[in-house]
């Protein structure tokens, strides 16, 4: 391989996701976050309240790593964590205002992002390009590697053992 041009659309999606996830990184620095915290402010913002077990479940972490992040989250008032009323084992998780001004700035990270990778490229690209990346997800949901697992049992599978920098 000489040149970019040159390497397989595999090679070029990998770099892509790495230098976007690094971009991505150093812009939630300034909100005092790491990618995995902003998971999980996402994940509350779209389920609402959730036990802390479900939490860690959703995300596909061991009890114990979200229970560092969520003190790091409760720290910068981004999450509320109660005693279930009915159970007192369970711990409920909900965003707080903060967290939802936070979610508000996490995707004007996106969207900035967003304009970055789509600089020269016209609307009609765009949506084929969106078109293509979901019909390839598509392909590869399909797969036999992972034929009749839902997305959540996927991602538990084939995600490797990570370091969380909680």
């Amino acid at each position: 391989m000489k040149n970019i041009e040159d390497a397989s659309v595999f090679i070029v999606l990998h770099q892509l996701l790495h230098l976007s996830k690094y971009q991505a990184m150093k812009r939630m620095e300034t909100l005092g976050l790491k990618p995995s915290q902003a998971g999980i402010l996402f994940i509350l913002n779209c389920e609402g309240e959730l036990s802390q077990r479900s939490l860690a479940d959703k995300i596909g972490i061991k009890p114990p790593s979200m229970t560092v992040a969520l003190r790091k989250l409760e720290e910068h008032g981004y999450i509320h964590k109660e005693q279930d009323v009915k159970d007192q084992r369970v711990i409920r998780i909900r965003l707080s205002e903060k967290g939802k001004e936070c979610i508000e700035a996490l995707e004007g990270i996106m969207s900035d992002m967003e304009g970055v990778l789509y600089q020269g490229i016209t609307p009609e690209e765009m949506m084929l390009f969106r078109r293509l990346v979901l019909e390839m997800r598509e392909n590869l949901l399909g797969s036999k590697d992972f034929k009749g697992m839902d997305l959540e049992t996927i991602i538990k599978k084939t995600r490797p053992p990570v370091r969380h920098d909680f």
